[in-house]
């Protein structure tokens, strides 16, 4: 009878130990998955660090460098073809026309109206303002 009253016992440690390993497994199993997720990330960081470095570089620095040639552009032909006279007026589509012309003849790429029209009025002595469709306070130097 000591054999039946043992096999319920046995059963019980078989089942204890089976649920020690199971247990450690897990144990294992969320050690591992924290390594992995650890691993992803130190990949992630570094996919995004080279992600803002490029962006960085596209979105900021080059439009920069490309802003300052464009400046460049509006600003020489703000020195070299107006000059202020308060009574003086040029319409919005000559003086575009102009500075385009103007760019053209010097190798440099044109800024698009809009952005002419925004960055002229930056510019002092002269400083054109836009008034009933003419850039007023300014003239084409003779």
């Amino acid at each position: 009878m000591r054999s039946a009253a043992m096999y319920p016992l046995d059963i019980i440690q078989e089942q204890e130990k089976r649920l020690q390993s199971l247990e450690h497994e897990l144990i294992e199993l969320r050690q591992g998955l924290a390594a992995v997720h650890d691993y992803f990330l130190q990949i992630k960081a570094q996919a995004d660090e080279k992600s803002i470095s490029a962006e960085l570089n596209f979105g900021i620095v080059k439009p920069l460098k490309d802003d300052d040639v464009e400046f460049e552009g509006i600003w020489e032909f703000h020195q070299k073809m107006l000059v202020a006279d308060p009574s003086g007026s040029v319409p919005l589509d000559i003086m575009y026309d102009t500075f385009a012309q103007f760019c053209r003849k010097n190798g440099k790429k044109p800024v698009d109206k809009d952005a002419f029209e925004y960055l002229l009025p930056q510019m002092d002595d002269p400083r054109p303002v836009i008034f009933r469709g003419k850039w007023q306070g300014c003239r084409f130097r003779s």
